[in-house]
């Protein structure tokens, strides 16, 4: 399964740029080479883990050899979230937001106690206020906007 899933995290880097093509051929190369480097173990479970490691860094390594500079963060980020999506550690709602910033559906928002955040900017954070792990945000920052001003006006916040 997670092996899997890295392949079709590999796969995705043809929508950043056509030239990012890998082959299934390539792809299990790769994994046979980090059966034969990876540490031996009797215990399946340690095994397993020392095979995933290597795994992991030699497709790393190797598919960052490939990429143009300004595409190696991308591709760690979605490696990132690949990662975290097959170990479950993922809220999917939580992608959603942090890629649009939330869909806004015209609902009424509560006053803006500030002038320097903007109706968008408003908009975003009650609608990040929405989601599990952020409830309370909203009463949070209005408590103690005066701070998030200091951060916001700060050269180096």
């Amino acid at each position: 399964m997670r092996t899997s899933g890295l392949f079709f995290c590999i796969s995705d880097l043809a929508n950043i740029d056509p030239m990012y093509q890998y082959s299934l051929d390539f792809f299990k190369a790769l994994f046979i080479q980090a059966i034969l480097s990876s540490d031996p173990s009797d215990d399946f479970e340690e095994r397993l883990g020392f095979l995933n490691d290597e795994f992991l860094q030699s497709l790393y390594r190797n598919i960052c050899r490939s990429l143009f500079s300004k595409d190696k963060l991308v591709f760690s980020t979605m490696l990132a979230m690949k990662l975290m999506e097959l170990s479950n550690e993922l809220d999917q709602a939580e992608v959603k937001f942090f890629l649009t910033g939330g869909v806004s559906l015209g609902e009424a928002l509560p006053d803006n106690p500030t002038h320097w955040i903007s109706e968008k900017g408003w908009g975003e954070m009650n609608r990040l206020n929405k989601l599990p792990n952020f409830k309370g945000w909203i009463d949070h920052f209005t408590q103690d906007f005066e701070l998030y001003k200091q951060m916001y006006d700060s050269s180096s916040p």
